[in-house]
Formats: C-alpha cells, structure tokens, sequence
C-alpha cells in the first residue's frame, strides 16, 4: 500500500509512502528501485488527477504495470489532505504519522543517513582555488556556511550559482538513494525555473542549468541493478528539464563539475 488518492470537482490530494527505508526489509539493494517507481507512479498519478480529475481514480491508467488502483470510497474530513493521511495510517505500513514526529519524517531520515548533499560546497571550493573573483557568485549560505533543509519543505528559492553566463543548482543522483536524490534534484529544477522566469530578458544572457554529479559507466562500486536504475532516472529527470526548457547536464566528478563552470564563466569574461 503506497498511496491515497482524495478528489472531488474542487480539487485533489495525492499522500504517498514516506516511510520507504523500511522496504530494505524486503527487498534489500532492490529497494531503491522499488522506491523509484513508486515516485514515477506518484508523479504521474498527480498529473493524470490534474487533466483528468476524479475520472483519472475512477478509469485509472497506471504508468507501471505492477500498479493496481484500490477500490473507491466516499469520504469527509477536514481537508483533502486529513483524510488521506488517516487512510494511509490506518492501511499503509510504509507510512509515518508526522504528526507525531518531532519533525518531519523525512528530514529525520535523511539525517539519519548523512544525505544532505555536499556537491555545492565541494564545487564551490574548487572554483574558489582556481578562480577567487568568482567566489561572490555562489549563494550566501554556501558561502558563509550555513546549514541547508535537505528535504526542500521551505518554499525559499535556493540557487546554488549565479554567474554573468551561468545559473546553476548541483545535485547528486546516488547510487544508493536514487528515489531521494531524484526527489531532491527535482526540487532544486524547480527553484531554477522560478529563477528563469523572474527575468526573461536574463534567461537570454545566461545558461540555467541543473548540474548533476552522477557515476560514470563502469564504476565497479555500482551494480548491474543500480546502474539501470540511474539510468531510467536521468532519462526521467532529463525529461522534466526539457519540458521546463532547462538544461540537465550530468557529469561524474566534481574536478568536471568545477571546470565546467570556470569555462563558461571565463568565456564571458574574456568577451
């Protein structure tokens, strides 16, 4: 049991599994995997329920074929989201009540598990080596430090670089937490295009890109299983990006990540 879906004329909610560490219990490695496509199976549902409306619970068309859509009930409560999440609690054992958290559920878990992605930092400080005018262009809180929400709750639009040619955010797509560090790259696609759409006329000068560091093909610390999954994931998250007309660059190592970002800041500086 993954998720609830609540829709009416007015609108919907769509409240998923956020208890997903515990499907290591079950399925080892291949968790990430299961947890992968119950993210894609989340993503499309909400889009389906947004074009079609309560006919998309009703006449349900599954992105993946090992998804089944429960059978229908009428409910009251509160808010969409109060009744969905009561369901959840009462049917779904891959579920939190963070209610009772001392905050969120997810946050906690990533704590927990050391994921709050240092990229930023380490690409900031190799620029910074090679090139200390360009120090000034990354954000204020990398720059002085300061701790980031890894689980993108805030509704703060962070930018990780903000150059004359380039914009970036950087992100890690891991290995071993491929359904998270999607959810997180896809937060921080979503910051760059509300910065893109801020100022048109500044999206005609400058690139805006969302720079992933994710393993290169081969990397014996990957495995078979591992590897399809992330490459299902960039192919997914490469689709979000073109459809928001960002510009997705995966790269393996953060020297690469570095010295593309010197390039296309050093080739506006010489002009």
């Amino acid at each position: 049991m993954i998720g609830v879906a609540v829709a009416n004329e007015n609108g919907f909610h769509v409240e998923m599994a956020n208890a997903l560490d515990r499907l290591r219990c079950l399925y080892a490695d291949d968790a990430e995997g299961v947890a992968y496509a119950i993210d894609l199976t989340a993503d499309h549902l909400r889009l389906d329920i947004g074009k079609r409306g309560v006919r998309a619970i009703v006449e349900p068309q599954p992105l993946l074929s090992g998804v089944e859509i429960g059978m229908n009930r009428e409910a009251e409560g509160a808010s969409f989201e109060a009744i969905a999440a009561s369901w959840m609690r009462s049917l779904s054992s891959l579920y939190r009540n963070e209610q009772q958290q001392p905050f969120a559920a997810d946050e906690a878990i990533s704590q927990a598990e050391g994921v709050s992605d240092q990229l930023p930092v380490l690409v900031m400080d190799y620029v910074r080596e090679r090139r200390e005018g360009f120090f000034n262009y990354f954000s204020a809180d990398l720059r002085e430090g300061r701790r980031r929400r890894v689980t993108g709750r805030s509704h703060e639009v962070l930018i990780d670089f903000g150059g004359s040619r380039l914009v970036a955010n950087f992100g890690t797509l891991r290995a071993s937490g491929i359904a998270r560090s999607v959810n997180l790259i896809k937060r921080r696609l979503w910051d760059l295009k509300v910065e893109r759409d801020r100022d048109p006329q500044s999206a005609l000068l400058r690139q805006h890109e969302m720079i992933i560091q994710s393993p290169a093909k081969g990397d014996p610390q990957v495995t078979a299983n591992q590897q399809t999954y992330l490459s299902d994931a960039l192919a997914a998250l490469e689709q979000q990006a073109d459809q928001e007309q960002l510009r997705l660059r995966p790269l393996s190592s953060v020297p690469e990540i570095g010295e593309h970002v010197l390039r296309v800041e050093a080739a506006q500086a010489a002009i």
